[in-house]
């Protein structure tokens, strides 16, 4: 006994050994105590061993648990390495694609300076084709006074011809040639530029009436300004001549 005292035995196992002591010294009790002692000492084993064998309802959950944890890491770090690799991954190696070049802007080809068109039909060339009958009167009228030297009658028969015709750019062209004729020379180019404000794209008519501002200018001293208006003349009587071929 001392030296299973001694020995740090487990609780278990020094309670087995008191119920054996205690039964060898009670030899001498009946048949049926003794019995009944090994029947306690039998209980007393099998509770002993079912302690030792009951399952503990947390260990089942503990394992478990542990046995998820590292495989929950695992599949954290293995995401992890995934992203890293995918964000990581260099540009697919292939045969670069092919420049295009830019496209070179096309040159157009110069076109030669384009010509005035020839109307389709002729301008008036004479205050006979765009004047009534009445105005035709007055103006052989002018003539027949101009060339008798009455320039101020003259004057006064246009101005009643142009009140009956006041978009007759002839009429403004031989007022332009009466005042030209009395010495007024500024009076020569307005009623001039008048005609040709009223004669439209008429070259035949343009011509004639930069002539008599050519003489207007030369008349006051203007040689510069007669040199200008004679070359304007010349280029609406080359125009002129377009409708005579």
């Amino acid at each position: 006994g001392r030296k299973l005292l001694s020995s740090a035995a487990s609780a278990p196992q020094l309670v087995e050994w008191l119920l054996v002591k205690g039964a060898a010294v009670h030899d001498h009790q009946p048949a049926r105590a003794r019995v009944d002692e090994r029947r306690r000492v039998q209980d007393a084993r099998l509770r002993r061993r079912a302690l030792r064998v009951r399952p503990d309802p947390h260990h089942d959950a503990r394992v478990e648990h542990d046995k998820l944890v590292p495989v929950l890491a695992l599949a954290v770090a293995l995401a992890g390495c995934a992203t890293t690799q995918r964000t990581s991954f260099p540009p697919p190696e292939g045969p670069a694609s092919p420049t295009v070049p830019s496209p070179q802007p096309r040159e157009e080809p110069q076109r030669p300076p384009e010509r005035p068109s020839k109307p389709e039909v002729m301008p008036p060339r004479s205050a006979q084709e765009a004047s009534s009958p009445a105005v035709l009167s007055l103006l052989g009228r002018a003539d027949t006074l101009a060339r008798n030297g009455n320039m101020d009658m003259a004057a006064a028969t246009l101005e009643r011809a142009l009140d009956l015709e006041p978009r007759n750019a002839f009429v403004y062209q031989r007022l332009a040639a009466v005042k030209l004729a009395q010495g007024q020379g500024g009076q020569a180019e307005a009623m001039a530029r008048k005609s040709n404000s009223v004669a439209g794209d008429n070259p035949f008519v343009r011509a004639d009436n930069w002539r008599l501002i050519a003489e207007a200018r030369r008349a006051d001293g203007d040689r510069s300004g007669a040199d200008e208006a004679m070359q304007r003349a010349s280029s609406y009587r080359s125009a002129s001549q377009q409708f005579m071929r």
